[in-house]
């Protein structure tokens, strides 16, 4: 809840939307708590005890915007900006996430204020630059939105995301070894693996763009992620031929069960049933909080899927026994690196990413010719 002194010391705009302040936390929190996830597992994430800490990691001059009710927050929105590679040349973009209405002022009055507030801060990109947002598959809600009705920004198609849950089972074999050798990462590889990143990166939409000071940045000030976190494919040589982090968010970002289908109840039941046997973790009941990790910066050549294979099996054997019931990695549906999923027994989610511009329209074609980069644990 938002305390009245803290309301008279921020500007309200005209449409009732003001900028977020460390005061606002708790409200924040109690409005995160309230949206949940509807789907064949319905799940509930809460953000404590900073709801912040995701946004500081979204991107430049990140910010909330949030409507007050009388007793609660009604609303809010973020906006940030980043510097990703569009087409290979590192470009400034907007993004435009986390739009979360309370259920007891869910209208159109509320969302749409929001939107347009949002859509003002992105003013601040330069024409025909894209702005992204992504979409949960199925949200009807969100759809509703997207062609812009009452004069909210409007929003075209760009790719879908899957984000692959894998589930930790028993002991997998890592394909390559001999050639490739799997090891953690030390501050000291920092500099390859960014110019890996670079090379990688430029042929990725929305990627973003990193140097070896910046990455180091982001890794020290995200919660629960360390530079070992980070696995690196190396060659015989000593090469990096790939790297993907696994990062478990629990210290900042908690995902509840709320309830299983009756189709999921069964899978969920015959999965606590033999995991335990295999050296892996039962799933959640519900109102537990499920276990599990998060793939971040995945890092491999398009045209060797072997590498992010040889990386997930070590993964997933590396998470063995420790309580992580599954970890999350999210690609383009069409990425090619799509094939490093075959076998391990995956249960996909969708994401669908939009974008909208000002000036010229966007030229989809030439957007939708490179897989999209986008990262799931930032959802």
């Amino acid at each position: 809840m938002t305390s009245s002194a803290a309301r008279s010391s921020v500007t309200v705009g005209t449409d009732g939307v003001r900028e977020a302040t460390k005061a606002d936390n708790r409200g924040l929190l109690a409005l995160a708590a309230s949206s949940s996830m509807r789907g064949d597992i319905s799940l509930r994430f809460q953000r404590e005890p900073d709801f912040f800490a995701l946004n500081r990691l979204e991107g430049q001059d990140a910010r909330v915007w949030v409507i007050d009710a009388q007793d609660r927050l009604a609303g809010c929105i973020a906006t940030s900006f980043r510097k990703v590679y569009i087409n290979s040349v590192a470009t400034r973009t907007g993004y435009v996430g986390d739009l979360k209405v309370h259920p007891a002022h869910r209208n159109t009055t509320i969302a749409d204020a929001l939107s347009n507030h949002a859509g003002m801060q992105m003013d601040a990109v330069p024409d025909k630059t894209p702005t992204l947002i992504t979409v949960l598959a199925g949200n009807k809600a969100m759809e509703r939105r997207l062609p812009g009705p009452r004069g909210v920004p409007s929003f075209e198609w760009l790719a879908t995301i899957r984000s692959h849950s894998i589930p930790v089972l028993w002991k997998r074999r890592v394909r390559g070894e001999g050639s490739i050798k799997i090891e953690r990462a030390k501050w000291s590889d920092l500099d390859e693996m960014v110019q890996l990143w670079t090379r990688i990166a430029r042929e990725r939409q929305f990627a973003p763009v990193f140097n070896a000071n910046s990455l180091g940045e982001w890794i020290r000030m995200a919660p629960g992620l360390n530079i070992w976190s980070y696995l690196l494919a190396k060659s015989a040589g000593g090469e990096i031929l790939g790297f993907v982090a696994l990062w478990n968010q629990s210290l900042f970002k908690q995902m509840y069960v709320e309830k299983y289908s009756r189709k999921m109840a069964v899978v969920a039941a015959l999965t606590n049933a033999i995991a335990p046997r295999l050296g892996g973790a039962a799933l959640a009941r519900p109102e537990e909080q499920m276990q599990y990790e998060t793939a971040v910066h995945v890092c491999v050549p398009a045209d060797n899927p072997e590498i992010l294979q040889s990386l997930l099996a070590f993964a997933h054997n590396e998470l063995r026994r420790t309580g992580c019931a599954f970890f999350n990695v999210g690609l383009d549906v069409l990425d090619p690196l799509r094939f490093a999923f075959e076998g391990l027994f995956v249960q996909p989610t969708d994401i669908h990413a939009y974008v909208t511009t000002r000036g010229s329209p966007l030229d989809l074609g030439a957007l939708r010719s490179r897989p999209l980069h986008y990262e799931i644990a930032l959802v």
